[in-house]
């Protein structure tokens, strides 16, 4: 009961983080108890994954250049690494499906027998398009291998926001995965979620970015953990 209690507190809060239908979700948030009995059992950890994507050829600023990734992959397995010796065991992993570091989070987790979920915005042949084609045919072969293994949930059909949040100032598409995959993330208990992040500290190309979940999810008390793209790829 305190799991489910817990899970439809996070969901309501999403509402009220939104300004959407804030006096509803008020008043249930009022009837739900909000605290979360304590266990003798040690608690498995979610791991929420956020990161660049490769560069593009003519992007000017490099941020994940396509000969770092060997460097990305063996930061990401170590920090993984990390999480499974301090938590025991990992209940399971969320990330989208980017080229770069989404996918290579996918299959890092794979290879250390670490369920992962696998979040996409829009449909997969728009995602791709989108978020994968760029970085070359070999890294939609890679997503397409991972969509062959792991069941995806999809945000929504296109780039459109609903009705009910069309209005929204300076919201969009991006913003709304973001809050999607930490939400789903946090019904499992802000103290059992970790935020991996493949980041080189900097604002985002656009709004929804990397840097927008990590702030989000320091805000919520999630434990966040930085791999720091400039240093480990040395770059300015």
């Amino acid at each position: 009961m305190d799991f489910n209690a817990a899970s439809v507190r996070d969901q309501l809060q999403i509402y009220l983080d939104l300004g959407v239908c804030v006096d509803n979700a008020k008043a249930a948030l009022a009837d739900i108890p909000s605290s979360v009995g304590s266990s003798t059992e040690t608690p498995k950890r979610v791991l929420l994954f956020t990161g660049h994507r490769i560069d593009d050829d003519k992007r000017p600023n490099p941020r994940f250049p396509k000969e770092k990734e060997q460097i990305a992959r063996d930061a990401l397995k170590k920090a993984v690494q990390e999480e499974l010796m301090k938590a025991g065991e990992i209940a399971y992993g969320i990330a989208g499906g980017a080229s770069g570091g989404d996918i290579l989070f996918h299959e890092v987790c794979q290879d250390l027998q670490i369920n992962t979920r696998l979040y996409l915005a829009v449909p997969s042949d728009k995602f791709i398009v989108h978020s994968v084609a760029s970085a070359g045919p070999q890294w939609i072969e890679r997503f397409n291998a991972l969509l062959g293994k792991l069941v995806a949930r999809v945000l929504q059909q296109t780039e459109t926001l609903p009705s009910w949040l069309a209005k929204k100032s300076h919201y969009g598409l991006w913003q709304r995965d973001n809050f999607w995959m930490l939400y789903n993330a946090l019904a499992y208990g802000a103290m059992r979620v970790t935020l991996i992040a493949l980041w080189d500290g900097a604002a985002g190309d656009g709004p929804g970015g990397t840097g927008d979940l990590v702030a989000q999810a320091r805000k919520r008390g999630a434990k966040v953990v930085i791999l720091d793209t400039k240093a480990l790829f040395g770059l300015q």
